[in-house]
């Protein structure tokens, strides 16, 4: 497996709900398709459209990312991971959202990005 694109995917799931800009345009290629797959319609072209939609969750969420496990190869790494979301003005439970991530690599980053998760599991609003 190739070291930078398993560093690339692995960032992205240990640290997506702080990451700047620039560090998304790293790991990230330009046309980078990202998806959550059980909302339809929610695809974003690109870093900035990643980052785009992901930086605002931290403004009202308190978000913790835990990696469980990481498996793949020079073209893709699938993820199993854990995100804990606390509101921050205490107005909804926390909840644990369970993620498996798709990620598939092209010159050491991530050319597309898609999850999987359970709906009934999402407590965003």
């Amino acid at each position: 497996m190739s070291v930078q694109g398993h560093d690339a995917v692995r960032k992205i799931c240990e640290r997506w709900a702080t990451m700047s800009l620039e560090e998304f345009r790293e790991v990230m290629a330009e046309d980078c398709d990202y998806r959550n797959v059980p909302i339809e319609g929610d695809r974003h072209i690109g870093p900035d459209a990643a980052h785009a939609i992901l930086s605002r969750m931290s403004d009202t969420w308190d978000i913790d990312l835990e990696v469980v496990n990481l498996v793949g190869d020079d073209g893709v790494v699938m993820t199993e991971r854990t995100e804990h979301f606390v509101r921050k003005d205490g107005s909804r439970a926390p909840f644990v959202l369970p993620v498996m991530g798709v990620f598939e690599l092209r010159d050491g980053k991530v050319s597309a990005w898609r999850d999987y998760f359970e709906m009934s599991h999402l407590r965003l609003r």
